[in-house]
C-alpha cells in the first residue's frame, strides 16, 4: 500500500460513512438470515458509493496484507459484488493482483451452470468478502461453493459485524476480520 495511505483516517471516514448513509435505528426489517431486527445496515448505501467503496476496498487490502497466501477474493452476490470488484482492481496497483470472484445464490440454469463467475483454481487460497454479516449465512454459502471449486477460503472480511450472537459458531469455524463492528457504529 502507498505510505500516503493513513489507514485510520480512513478507518475513522469510513465508519463517519456508515454511520450517516448506511445505519438506521427504530426500523423493522427482515434480514438475509431471516431475522427481524430493529436497526438495518444496508452495507450498499456505502459499497455502491464511490469514497465509500474506495475505502473499504482499501482498507480490506490492508487486511489482506496478512494472507499473503490468498490469490482471489470474492462472495456471494449481491452484497459482495462491488467489494471484491473493487479490491481486484486496486491491488493491480499494488504489486500483489488479487483476482475477483462471483458466488450465485444457485446454479445459472444455462450455459455451463456454473455457480462462481470469474476463475480460481483447485487448492488456490480465498477470501471471502461481504458487506455486513449477522449469522454467516451469506458467507457459509460462498464458501460452500469455493470449496466444491476446490478452492481453500482462509478469512472471511467484512465490512460491518452485527455482533449478533447467532454468528458465534461461524465465528468459531472461520477467521472473520471485520473493518468495523456495530458497537463502533453506534459510538457505545
Amino acid at each position: 500500500m502507498s505510505p500516503s495511505f493513513d489507514r485510520q483516517a480512513a478507518r475513522a471516514r469510513l465508519l463517519e460513512l456508515v454511520r450517516t448513509r448506511a445505519y438506521r435505528e427504530g426500523v423493522d426489517v427482515v434480514l438475509a438470515s431471516g431475522k427481524r431486527s430493529d436497526f438495518y445496515i444496508n452495507g450498499k448505501r456505502v459499497s455502491l458509493h464511490p469514497e465509500g467503496l474506495y475505502l473499504l476496498a482499501r482498507l480490506m487490502l490492508v487486511e489482506l496484507e496478512r494472507f499473503p497466501d490468498v490469490t482471489a477474493v470474492g462472495g456471494l452476490t449481491l452484497g459482495a459484488d462491488p467489494i471484491a470488484s473493487a479490491i481486484c482492481a486496486l491491488s493491480h496497483t499494488t504489486g500483489r493482483p488479487l483476482k475477483a470472484f462471483l458466488v450465485r445464490k444457485e446454479a445459472k440454469g444455462h450455459g455451463t451452470g456454473s455457480r462462481i463467475e470469474g476463475e480460481i483454481d483447485p487448492g488456490e487460497k480465498v477470501a471471502i468478502v461481504e458487506d455486513t454479516m449477522t449469522t454467516g449465512g451469506s458467507a457459509r454459502k460462498a464458501i460452500d461453493a469455493v470449496r466444491e471449486a476446490g478452492a481453500e477460503p482462509v478469512v472471511v472480511l467484512t465490512v460491518c459485524d452485527r455482533e449478533d450472537p447467532d454468528a458465534e459458531p461461524f465465528k468459531r469455524e472461520f477467521r472473520v476480520q471485520s473493518l468495523l463492528s456495530l458497537r463502533e457504529i453506534r459510538g457505545r
